[in-house]
């Protein structure tokens, strides 16, 4: 998928969350729902294309175009992910210049849990979006998320920049430790740290 793709599927993708939002915001009557659906539905059924194999199946590609395919899909960054939010990304370091990553973003009240704040349950999916790219940059290979524990320091605010930092901590055999933090400017929102596990060998074939 080359840029210009990319770019008409951010642009649908924002058209459907004011889509989302305006659902939210207004009484709408029934017929208008039946409406908008069945717009919808008929503009489902005209779209045509190549089907397009799963990120981690075996003919997907090289492991470059594997990541480009799973960023690209993610429920928490993905641009052909209707539901997702922007990531801007961006390599980062840690408090003791640790390898690491971060992202800013700026979610919407589709994203509201406690009146004006972000649910908790999307702040643990970005943490893990997150951490499971900074592991990658350890030596190794990369595992799967066997721990994430979250502590909720205040709330964190919707319409609000967020930056979102992770760093590596440390990588012995199979376990690697990482941790981030999202702020609100110079202002802790949560913590977390992870344990990703590298597969045994003879669970490599049974995942993609």
């Amino acid at each position: 998928m080359d840029k210009e793709n990319f770019s008409a599927a951010q642009r649908l993708r924002k058209s459907v969350h004011s889509l989302a939002k305006r659902i939210l915001d207004l009484d709408i009557p029934t017929s208008k729902f039946h409406e908008l659906a069945e717009t919808i539905e008929n503009s489902t059924e005209d779209l045509i294309g190549e089907k397009v194999p799963k990120w981690w199946s075996k003919d997907s590609g090289s492991g470059k175009f594997r990541s480009m395919s799973y960023r690209s899909r993610s429920l928490f960054q993905g641009e052909l992910h209707l539901f997702s939010p922007e990531l801007e990304w961006k390599e980062d370091t840690g408090p003791e210049g640790q390898p690491g990553y971060s992202f800013t973003v700026n979610l919407s009240e589709l994203y509201e849990g406690p009146p004006l704040a972000v649910h908790g349950g999307f702040i643990a999916g970005l943490f893990d979006e997150l951490l499971g790219a900074v592991q990658s940059l350890s030596s190794g290979g990369t595992g799967y998320t066997a721990k994430l524990n979250i502590k909720y320091r205040s709330f964190t605010p919707i319409n609000s920049d967020l930056q979102f930092s992770g760093w590596l901590v440390e990588s012995s055999g199979r376990r690697i430790k990482v941790k981030a933090q999202c702020l609100e400017g110079k202002r802790i929102c949560s913590e977390a740290n992870a344990l990703f596990l590298r597969p045994r060998e003879t669970q490599l074939g049974n995942n993609g």
